[in-house]
């Protein structure tokens, strides 16, 4: 097969190709593409040379595709119909998709975030899914090689350059179950707040994601000459709030987390003896999804499910 230089075929003389193919006429081409009659007859004999044959050959009352162009008609409409898909602007519908993104988050993000998204996800888009990904050390190698569309993470820094949305800012509470010791004797507790002494008196559960014996409450208390006395050690917020619901445990955790784990485990929210620094909570995407409309769309609803979320907030806070 004689091999060909792709480089040398003029596209635009392809579509003339194409409708001359279609109607037999320079007059008519000209007239569907804009084009004089001399600049149509020109493109075919640019296509004669470049594909070794006349084409079009001239009949009685008009003109007639040669064998070699009736060969090229069919693959010709594909390739053209492909290219033109290829280039096209790239649509997406919420209402028919049937996507499914992937969203990398900690279950602090699934119980803080997901409840209140997914209402406005599965109304905007009832063909599409979230895959939730969990978080590891390998999560932003993820969101650069693709294979994640947005993370969910807080403001502490993170390696490489990517584009972020911030969504809100969280404090922390205290969980205790409803029948704790410690609220057996204070009624309604008007001011909904812990005394330092009383919680450095019981044992608590820590909640690190990445490890570490120790965190921010850890750090207040040793500013002020206190400790605490941990008994738990675990990596997941939900079950943090399990376990202080079945025992004497205080746990300390981001207020959104808290306030949903206090509605569904019966448990007590209370404000920290001490100021605690709070945290931004932001979504981080890579520039390649930037400009997807799908990806666009998601980002989107996230932030205003979080706005409205944001609104609706009436936790207490550090």
């Amino acid at each position: 097969m004689r091999e060909v230089d792709i480089r040398r075929i003029d596209l635009n003389l392809l579509v003339v190709l194409r409708v001359l193919l279609d109607t037999g006429s320079v007059t008519r081409t000209a007239e569907r593409l804009h084009m004089s009659q001399p600049a149509v007859s020109r493109a075919l004999a640019k296509l004669r040379l470049q594909l070794g044959d006349k084409l079009l050959v001239r009949v009685a009352g008009g003109m007639a595709p040669t064998l070699r162009a009736q060969a090229l008609a069919a693959p010709l409409a594909a390739l053209l119909h492909q290219l033109e898909e290829c280039v096209a602007p790239v649509v997406f519908d919420p209402a028919t998709t049937r996507r499914v993104f992937r969203v990398a988050t900690t279950d602090y993000g699934a119980v803080a975030v997901l409840p209140s998204l997914m209402q406005a996800f599965t109304q905007q888009a009832p063909l599409a899914g979230i895959e939730v990904v969990p978080f590891s050390d390998a999560v932003f190698e993820q969101l650069n090689a693709g294979q994640v569309d947005c993370v969910l993470y807080s403001d502490d820094p993170v390696a490489g350059t990517l584009r972020t949305r911030p969504l809100f800012r969280e404090s922390y509470s205290c969980l205790l179950r409803t029948d704790h010791p410690l609220l057996a004797n204070q009624g309604a507790r008007a001011d909904d707040a812990l005394s330092l002494q009383e919680f450095i008196a019981w044992p608590h559960a820590l909640v690190s994601i990445f490890g570490g014996r120790t965190g921010e409450v850890d750090d207040a208390l040793a500013a002020c000459h206190q400790k605490r006395h941990i008994v738990l050690w675990l990596p997941y917020f939900a079950t943090a709030g399990l376990v202080s619901a079945a025992s004497d445990l205080i746990v300390t955790l981001p207020t959104r987390v808290a306030t949903a784990l206090a509605d569904t485990n019966g448990l007590r929210l209370l404000k920290p003896p001490l100021e605690l620094p709070g945290f931004g909570y932001r979504m981080l995407w890579h520039e390649r999804s930037h400009e997807d409309p799908g990806c666009i769309w998601l980002r989107d609803v996230v932030a205003a499910t979080a706005n409205h979320q944001n609104a609706a907030h009436t936790g207490p806070s550090a």
